[in-house]
């Protein structure tokens, strides 16, 4: 969905409903055939236009990891080529879809948007500080004071982080643009997904689980921060409004 939503910006339109029926059908044949990855759009429509790629980009990429993955030869080539090769691509990828962001929505939305990335750059920063303890070879339960809350901090921010980030961004614009009430409701559905641990799961995995069995008060927490600010906008959805301006606000 997010990748023909991608493509449409670009002045691209296709069928989602296609899409989805079609690498839903080709995940079921992979699963028959001993398959235990997902096919999927991969992001990044708009890079590949610039670069000219067109559909004959798409069919030879099919072809060949197909190839690859029946005769064996994906494996060599991931050892052959270094991944300084590959970063930068994914890089140019990434920063095509950051700035598409910016410049298919409307530019006082932009706030919004800022905002919907620090969950995910909470997610990346809690990943390399994992990755760097592990290193160490230090626990990260071994982490006290400060640094032991910063670390949780980080976690619990970037677990989920692609429904906060959703739920943020769309909360802040429906903000900005001065509708109180629907900004109200997406922060109150974040409340609820923070009780089932969509949001902000205070597990180290950042796994589901139910609101009675979560463990920790935290997604109680969380919840009463999202009801409290949900209501907070409903209340100053009633206020006087300024003469001509829209009554849904």
């Amino acid at each position: 969905i997010d990748n023909t939503e991608s493509a449409a910006a670009a002045g691209d339109e296709y069928d989602t409903k296609a899409i989805l029926m079609t690498e839903g059908f080709c995940t079921l044949v992979a699963g028959v055939c001993g398959g235990v990855v997902e096919s999927t759009p991969y992001i990044g429509h708009p890079a590949y236009k610039k670069m000219g790629a067109r559909a004959g980009y798409v069919i030879a990429t099919g072809l060949f990891v197909g190839l690859g993955g029946m005769h064996g030869f994906l494996p060599f080539l991931i050892d052959w080529i270094p991944a300084a090769v590959v970063a930068p691509i994914l890089v140019y990828i990434g920063l095509e879809v950051v700035a598409q962001a910016f410049s298919a929505t409307p530019e006082r939305h932009g706030p919004a948007l800022a905002l919907a990335f620090l969950p995910t750059i909470a997610f990346v920063a809690a990943l390399q500080a994992g990755s760097l303890l592990a290193a160490a070879g230090a626990q990260i339960g071994a982490l006290s004071g400060e640094a032991a809350e910063t670390f949780q901090s980080l976690q619990l921010l970037g677990n989920g982080f692609i429904v906060t980030a959703l739920i943020w961004g769309a909360g802040a614009a429906e903000l900005i643009d001065g509708r109180l009430r629907r900004s109200a409701l997406y922060f109150s559905v974040g409340g609820l997904l923070c009780l089932f641990g969509v949001m902000h799961s205070p597990r180290p995995r950042g796994s589901l689980f139910l609101p009675w069995s979560a463990g920790s008060p935290i997604p109680f927490h969380f919840a009463a921060a999202y009801g409290a600010l949900a209501l907070l906008l409903l209340g100053f959805s009633f206020l006087r409004r300024p003469t001509g301006e829209s009554p849904d606000r």
